[in-house]
């Protein structure tokens, strides 16, 4: 007997191969019988009735898995809006910190001063893209360079 491996099945055909073990499953089928008829093993399929039974044809569908967005976070939403108005609004000078553009080893001393908090710079990169922001550079220009005359 040739078994499906319900694992690799993609997300429509899983739902069509448990839609196909509960049609047969209400037509009075043995687990051996829709075993046979489906390549799902009884106890597999034993498994799929149950769920359905307990919630109906929301069981049919996969689940997804894994963490939920935003989960996980090193920084609370309000320390989140206070760094990213005082990266918008301020320069790293008014802290203490030298240089006069915010950069990522820049924001982290100011998260570690503000917050004693450590993070990745590249977990601070994903930060800002969420924010909206991104590292700019600042066009290059001769000292001297007189911008009316241009």
């Amino acid at each position: 007997m040739e078994y499906i491996d319900l694992r690799k099945v993609g997300r429509e055909g899983l739902k069509e191969i448990r839609r196909q073990v509960v049609r047969l499953k209400k037509l009075g089928k043995t687990g051996k019988e829709i075993e046979e008829l489906t390549g799902v093993r009884q106890n597999r399929a034993s498994e799929i009735w149950t769920a359905y039974q307990r919630e109906g044809e929301a069981s049919l569908a996969r689940k997804k898995y894994g963490r939920k967005p935003g989960s996980h976070m090193v920084l609370t939403e309000e320390e989140q809006e206070k760094i990213r108005k005082t990266v918008a609004e301020k320069t790293p000078e008014d802290f203490g910190i030298t240089g006069k553009l915010w950069t990522l080893g820049r924001t982290r001393q100011y998260i570690q001063k503000k917050f004693h908090k450590v993070v990745n710079e590249r977990t601070l990169s994903d930060y800002m893209k969420r924010w909206g922001m991104s590292c700019q550079r600042p066009a290059k220009r001769a000292r001297k360079q007189n911008p009316t005359g241009i």
